[in-house]
């Protein structure tokens, strides 16, 4: 038998169509268990129907206690040999039981993609970085391990910070239960998942996609949370407490806080702050260029505005000028911007285009090399997109 744990809060708009995909599952031998973590807008009411029509839903009612607190609910009353989670504001593929129940075999976890829609109601396919496989104990667990918070020490999640695309296996999410922090409202998918595969033998990756992640502009997700910077850092002291016995230790401290510099990026979007003190989401793609080179920055957008402000503190790249065709519009008076036309009058090494598309990019690279000035020394690269 196979539980699927639901948490709800406050989800009545979306419940039902949830619900209808879940029980129309071809893999019959389930049992859903839903905690209704305190909602009060008629949810409650629609679980408990639901229940009364179909044996095979179980409803907790329990107070506020948030999502961490439901899922550790719902696996402590799991009767099931394996364990899905599904959002209650979300859908999930009337396949997906069956299928990942058949690759699961003799693993400790299955993954599987997701569809994520975005705010233009467009979806967007994510999957795993690593390549579908059976990463058993040995050589390759240890390289999922050592890859699975940030993979290859990039911007990219290793594996998908998700629950809900995942077959797990009950006794030993059991066990990984009793010790995650419930007290995170953001990253506690994160700190289960990775303590559990810690205790993993083998873990099955595939790129099957099951999973609609359906976008909310009233998520949690998407809420202002003062306590962003208190849940980071709850969420770093809990998991580098985990990885201090393991044997990867360092690889995995090392994602970790990684990981950790990333989101700091995220706080004054998470906290709500206003528009004009948003936080760096456009990275400088030039990381390797030589020592004490002279930049010219071209653009005062938000991709110039971004780099502007990784750079004008470096000691080993130097912001010589920064110009924009609007730059009366878009002076500033910490850092003046100027017109274009005052590259002819300073000297520099490269003139580095701060825009996000390859079309104004290669016109502005055109209107300089008419003006005289060397290709050699006209830089784009698309910027690198910090995501939320």
């Amino acid at each position: 038998m196979v539980t699927i744990i639901i948490p709800v809060y406050n989800v009545k708009k979306y419940l039902l169509g949830c619900m209808v995909s879940i029980l129309n599952q071809t893999y019959q031998d389930i049992e859903v268990i839903i905690i209704d973590d305190g909602s009060i807008d008629g949810s409650s009411e629609i679980c408990d129907n639901i229940a009364k029509m179909d044996t095979r839903v179980r409803i907790i009612h329990q107070n506020n206690l948030g999502a961490a607190s439901a899922r550790k609910r719902g696996i402590q009353e799991a009767h099931g040999e394996f364990i899905c989670f599904v959002d209650a504001d979300d859908k999930i593929d009337t396949r997906m039981v069956e299928t990942l129940i058949g690759q699961i075999g003799e693993c400790d976890m299955v993954t599987s993609g997701c569809y994520c829609e975005n705010s233009n109601g467009e979806y967007r396919i994510r999957t795993d970085a690593f390549e579908p496989g059976i990463y058993t104990k040995g050589d390759k667990l240890e390289y999922l391990i050592s890859n699975m918070i940030v993979f290859h020490d990039s911007f990219e999640d290793g594996l998908l910070p998700f629950l809900v695309n995942k077959m797990f296996k009950a006794k030993l999410a059991k066990k990984v239960a009793q010790n995650i922090e419930i007290s995170l409202s953001q990253g506690e998918d994160r700190d289960f998942l990775y303590r559990y595969i810690l205790d993993t033998e083998a873990v099955c990756i595939t790129h099957e996609i099951f999973y609609y992640y359906q976008y909310r502009a009233d998520s949690i997700m998407r809420s202002e949370n003062c306590t962003y910077m208190k849940d980071l850092n709850c969420l770093y002291l809990t998991l580098k407490e985990a990885f201090q016995t393991h044997s990867q230790k360092e690889s995995l401290i090392h994602q970790l806080q990684l990981f950790i510099a990333l989101r700091t990026h995220y706080i004054t979007w998470y906290m709500g702050f206003s528009l004009d003190t948003q936080s760096i989401t456009n990275l400088f793609p030039y990381t390797e260029m030589e020592r004490n080179k002279k930049i010219v920055l071209y653009g005062a957008g938000k991709v110039g505005k971004d780099y502007y402000r990784q750079l004008y503190r470096q000691t080993n790249l130097h912001i010589v000028l920064w110009v924009d065709r609007e730059w009366k519009k878009k002076s500033m008076n910490q850092a003046p911007i100027v017109s274009p036309e005052c590259i002819f009058n300073c000297e520099y090494d490269y003139i580095v285009i701060a825009v996000k598309e390859k079309e104004l990019s290669y016109k502005i690279r055109g209107e300089l090399i008419d003006k005289g000035i060397s290709e050699k020394k006209i830089l784009w690269k698309p910027p690198v997109k910090l995501e939320l």
